[in-house]
């Protein structure tokens, strides 16, 4: 019934298809697509130019502005990226993540920071271009990076604790769970760890890559993969519990699940909304955007908010899938998954700016340039 078979790309066909579908056109390629992350009454951000900025998010003003010594140079990446990973002229693609009041952060370098009150020291290097987000847990900072390891750091000193080494990169961020850490790597496969001393718990094998972050919900990790699939497996087991096969396209950005539903962008434009028990579709149809959905949606003021790359904002009805709204106001791309906070919807934009919008109704509070 769970046919997991596929035909395995070799490793320059697949950068060759990332190098088209996400790093859109020129030398340059995509700015990076870092989002923000609210706590405590302050908004953090990293910019498409290298800086880390803490601002309030009421008005956009800023707190702190810290910026690694690494991308104080304007040639942050020569042209074609590093060590093959297949982006270039990014040097954020992680977002922000807050733990114990410590934000960390990671550089395309393959640097990972930690700041206190705009104060950043490098935690460890993994000589390898990151593309994620850190997770953290129990005194551990666990990241991936291209060269296919997952590293478990000591959050306190950057000492290595362990490395898992997968068959392709990762550059999907991993989720921890108690004692296990869950990733997905460009190899095909879904890996379940044990948190402590990384050994595998079990793998299970999708028919393409997987770069977005699994979402584990009452004992089940939701995931898509670049087989236009999308999977519910058992987090203990590692079983399928059901593969939804509707979708045209890649599944690249975080599910979300909300009062037994799970939403899920595409990029064959569609958002879809899945029944979390057994995969059928709980809206009479999927919603259609004007573009591909790469960006993590969020729920916010009873709202299920939905960027399309395209920069079209949508406001959706949670149970139907009707639009409610619609922002045209962002004349560029959006790649950057969405944050909301206190009703608002912060999204970070290719041009380097940051809009905060109202979730209910659509409306813009404010938007601000997040260059110097």
């Amino acid at each position: 019934m769970f046919d997991t078979r596929r035909t395995r790309l070799t490793k320059p066909i697949i950068i060759a298809i990332l190098l088209a579908a996400l790093v859109l056109s020129g030398c340059a390629g995509a700015r990076g697509w870092p989002g923000a992350q609210s706590e405590g009454g302050t908004l953090y951000v990293c910019t498409m130019d290298g800086r880390v900025l803490a601002l309030d998010p009421d008005s956009g003003s800023r707190k702190w502005d810290w910026q690694p010594a690494e991308t104080q140079t304007s040639s942050f990446l020569s042209c074609g990226g590093a060590a093959g990973s297949g982006l270039a002229g990014g040097k954020f693609y992680g977002s922000p993540v807050i733990s114990d009041g410590m934000v960390y952060i990671t550089s395309y370098s393959g640097k990972v920071y930690t700041i206190d009150s705009g104060s950043g020291v490098e935690l460890y290097d993994t000589g390898s271009p990151i593309v994620g987000s850190v997770a953290v847990g129990n005194n551990t900072v666990f990241v991936g990076s291209s060269n296919g390891k997952l590293s478990a750091l000591d959050a306190g000193n950057g000492s290595l604790k362990w490395e898992f080494s997968s068959e392709d990169g990762v550059w999907a961020t991993p989720q921890v769970i108690d004692d296990t850490v869950y990733f997905g790597s460009l190899d095909h496969s879904l890996y379940a760890l044990n948190a402590t001393d990384g050994t595998k718990k079990w793998a299970f094998e999708t028919g393409g890559g997987i770069a977005s972050t699994p979402l584990i919900v009452e004992g089940v990790v939701y995931i898509g993969s670049f087989d236009k699939k999308f999977y519910a497996i058992y987090a203990d087991t590692g079983t399928p519990k059901w593969i939804f096969e509707g979708a045209g396209n890649w599944f690249w950005s975080e599910a979300l699940y909300n009062n037994g539903t799970i939403y899920a962008g595409s990029l064959d434009h569609n958002v879809y909304a899945l029944d979390a028990g057994n995969g059928t579709t709980a809206w009479p149809k999927p919603f259609k955007a004007s573009d591909q959905v790469k960006s993590s949606p969020v729920i916010a003021g009873g709202v299920l908010v939905v960027a399309s790359e395209d920069g079209k904002v949508y406001g959706l009805d949670l149970k139907t899938g009707e639009k409610k709204w619609q922002f045209d106001g962002i004349k560029t791309k959006v790649l950057a998954p969405l944050c909301a906070a206190e009703g608002k919807v912060y999204i970070n934009t290719q041009s380097n700016s940051l809009y905060a919008l109202d979730a209910e109704t659509g409306r813009q509070d404010w938007n601000i340039s997040l260059g110097k």
